[in-house]
């Protein structure tokens, strides 16, 4: 039997998927967070089971919610990439570059970049894509929807090229110092600094389930450099904004982070603390190996001339 499916039932499921809060789905999608909620109650009912579990506090993606992704996303992507293609042919433009991002790299510095390409590169139509979780690490350029994506790398970027043997690493973009995110209440959060050693009588959120191990121990390492083990809480399948900043305010375990933090997610309950002891993270642009093209080429030399 056929199933009447809107399109925007679709594309908020997906966004909420992505984001698992439904004030930063209403941004992302120009509506209120009411008409969020209308459109996935209106999906659930026509599937007949709901897609999420929802409280105060949380949103959370269920096993059916989890099923209905996996089938439905890759189709999402791909009619979202026609379109942009098609956009594009109106416009008289024939090549086209797609960049995902993870958040904490941050909107304004990836539009600028953007930007700076379109300036020297007007014929090619640039799409981006903001990520918060994949489902497994550097999923849009494993997938194919996307071209190349802009992260954080916890150290210089010619120490993991060999990490993963389907990816291409580029050069850094920029760096930034280590933070800890903490609540206010936290013991460490009036300080001007805190030293990784310290971290040892503190509890730190370990990455998500979906980094490498060489990631989340170089981003936050099991025990500090000189020996003394760090306690990491895991959150597994869990992880999610919510639920990291409802970790920090009420139970106190803290987050290695970016200083550049502060400029993107704003959390009147969070403060960041710079962490001494520790590498920069390096801002690099990854990509499938034997996938580089000359318009990936020529962003990533726009994006070596724009690094800080």
């Amino acid at each position: 039997m056929a199933v009447d499916v809107d399109f925007r039932q679709l594309e908020a499921f997906l966004v909420l998927t992505e984001e698992l809060h439904f004030g930063r789905t209403a941004e992302r999608l120009r509506l209120t967070p009411a008409r969020v909620s209308q459109l996935v109650q209106k999906l659930e009912r026509q599937i007949g089971e709901p897609l999420f579990a929802r409280t105060s506090r949380r949103v959370e993606l269920l096993a059916s919610g989890e099923a209905l992704l996996a089938e439905v996303g890759p189709t999402y992507r791909h009619l979202q990439e026609a379109m942009s293609n098609a956009r594009a042919r109106a416009r008289g433009l024939h090549r086209a570059l797609r960049v995902a991002y993870v958040v904490t790299v941050g909107m304004p510095r990836v539009h600028a970049l953007v930007s700076a390409f379109e300036r020297r590169c007007p014929d090619v139509a640039v799409s981006t894509h903001p990520l918060r979780q994949m489902p497994v690490f550097a999923a849009p350029v494993r997938d194919g929807t996307a071209d190349l994506l802009l992260l954080w790398l916890p150290g210089a970027p010619e120490e993991f090229r060999d990490r993963e043997p389907d990816l291409e690493v580029g050069p850094s973009l920029g760096t930034r110092t280590r933070a800890l995110a903490v609540g206010r209440d936290h013991p460490l959060a009036q300080r001007s600094g805190v030293h990784i050693e310290e971290l040892a009588a503190h509890r730190v959120f370990r990455p998500p389930a979906y980094l490498p191990d060489w990631f989340t121990d170089a981003w936050t390492p099991p025990v500090t450099p000189g020996g003394l083990s760090i306690e990491r809480i895991d959150l597994g399948s869990r992880w999610g904004v919510d639920q990291v900043v409802d970790g920090m305010v009420r139970k106190g375990i803290g987050l290695l982070t970016v200083t550049s933090l502060v400029d993107i997610v704003l959390v009147p309950d969070i403060v960041l603390v710079p962490v001494i002891g520790l590498p920069v993270v390096h801002l690099a642009a990854v990509w499938r190996r034997g996938a580089e093209s000359a318009v990936l080429r020529e962003f990533l030399e726009v994006a070596a001339d724009t690094a800080d």
